[in-house]
């Protein structure tokens, strides 16, 4: 080969590998490195997720989102209330992703529905009732909802046993209640066969129909409602179990709490057959070996069962700087990969049906029997579009006291309900003037 030609065969070469170095010097210019966004995410500690198995779950997210960190920041309950309503109030300083746990802070919520459709997020996972109940606000998706409460009636089989007494099932009436705990109860050996209910407005309430309820169901009217035939029978009905001497007396309750006992701890000891309580003290049965069953609570007829059940609304604030990132932090925290990471390593019962038949007992008879009653229709319905109806059931404590002390007769329920209207529309009217809505 000339010398001229292998020169022009050299500065060929040199080209290709200069241009080729320009190409992927140009690559790489084009693709930097992506942006990691830190996320402000306020919490508590529970037993359903305990701060250790909450910042578990941060590094279970962060290590499948390497662009996003989760700056958890773990207060107290009430410090936590403080804090969400000092800076949703003031506008600046939220959190990108919290708890919405009181009805003021919902129109300070991020709207999810656009997101939700954009990504085709499947929302039907979700218990409806759930769904229903916690996340809407004014026809809008304002977060998702976290793990599930209720309340069930926990019977002990070994007092059951020892009475000769059939365990009662899902289909029980409140007059099998009341005979069942008759049958149950041992006053001289202070066992008894039921609690004393502490609150009128409960599952057990609505399950005596339609209008067995503090108010009507646009939240404007307690006429009609409060005072109805339908909630006059189930104080009627109150008044009965107070009066069969199968629940401990206001007296003994007194004597007890002394003790540091209440329903769960009776319940744990043998000494109260049937007692209406939530999951945390179902899964602390299980731990302490206790021989027991679980049902829901006993309903009226034909009437629609109901059920006293919660969730932790999840949301996004309205002024989060990063809502991308906090949506992608929320669907996975919120989403089954979230909830079965608290499930397997925390108490959460989750929200979404088919992680919660993945839980480590699934087969046992309490799980059953606890997931059946989250498909009944969930006693929070009936505030619609008023959330303050505490405020307004405080107003008629002295009924509900009158009957547990034995101060009034079953005769003067009805005139008593009918006085108490004017007071609680008073309150409900107040309540709603306190609203951001």
């Amino acid at each position: 080969m000339k010398k001229d030609s292998m020169k022009a065969v050299l500065v060929l070469m040199l080209m290709v590998c200069l241009v080729g170095s320009l190409f992927a010097a140009g690559a790489k210019e084009s693709a930097p490195a992506k942006e990691v966004v830190t996320l402000e995410w306020w919490t508590w500690d529970s037993e359903e997720y305990n701060e250790a198995s909450q910042r578990a779950m941060v590094k279970e997210f962060e290590a499948s989102h390497p662009n996003i960190k989760i700056n958890m920041t773990l207060l107290p309950t009430k410090g936590f209330e403080t804090k969400m309503t000092t800076a949703l109030g003031a506008g600046v300083g939220g959190p990108d992703v919290a708890f919405f746990s009181v009805a003021n802070w919902y129109p300070k919520a991020l709207v999810l529905d656009e997101y939700i459709k954009r990504d085709n997020f499947d929302t039907g996972m979700y218990y409806k009732g759930f769904w229903d109940t916690k996340t809407q606000f004014n026809g809008k998706t304002i977060g998702l909802p976290l793990g599930v409460g209720a309340s069930i009636v926990m019977y002990n089989k070994d007092l059951f046993d020892a009475a000769g007494v059939a365990y009662p099932t899902n289909d029980w009436t409140t007059d099998e209640y009341l005979e069942i705990a008759k049958k149950v109860a041992n006053p001289a050996k202070k066992v008894w066969g039921a609690e004393i209910l502490t609150r009128p407005f409960r599952a057990i309430w609505f399950n005596h129909g339609e209008n067995a309820r503090l108010y009507s169901p646009d939240s404007t009217k307690v006429d009609g409602y409060l005072n109805s035939p339908e909630s006059l029978a189930a104080y009627e009905w109150f008044y009965d179990l107070m009066r069969s001497g199968v629940t401990p007396t206001v007296s003994d309750m007194a004597t007890l709490s002394t003790e540091n006992t209440g329903p769960i701890d009776l319940f744990m000891a043998n000494r109260l057959a049937m007692a209406t309580l939530n999951q945390g003290h179902m899964l602390n049965a299980v731990k302490a070996g206790k021989n027991f069953g679980v049902v829901r609570e006993p309903g009226v007829g034909n009437n629609p069962r109901h059920v006293n059940a919660w969730s932790l609304l999840v949301g996004i604030w309205e002024g989060s700087q990063h809502p991308e990132e906090a949506w992608t932090f929320l669907k996975w925290y919120v989403g089954p990969e979230g909830q079965k990471f608290l499930m397997d390593n925390a108490n959460l019962f989750p929200s979404i049906d088919s992680v919660a038949k993945q839980y480590k007992d699934a087969d046992k008879d309490y799980v059953k029997g606890f997931l059946e009653v989250l498909n009944d229709t969930q006693v929070a319905i009936w505030r619609g579009a008023h959330p303050s109806g505490t405020k307004v059931e405080a107003s008629i404590t002295d009924l509900w006291d009158k009957i547990k002390l034995g101060l009034i007769t079953k005769d003067q329920i009805k005139g008593e309900l009918n006085a108490l209207v004017p007071k609680a529309q008073a309150v409900l009217d107040e309540a709603k003037k306190t609203l951001l809505y």
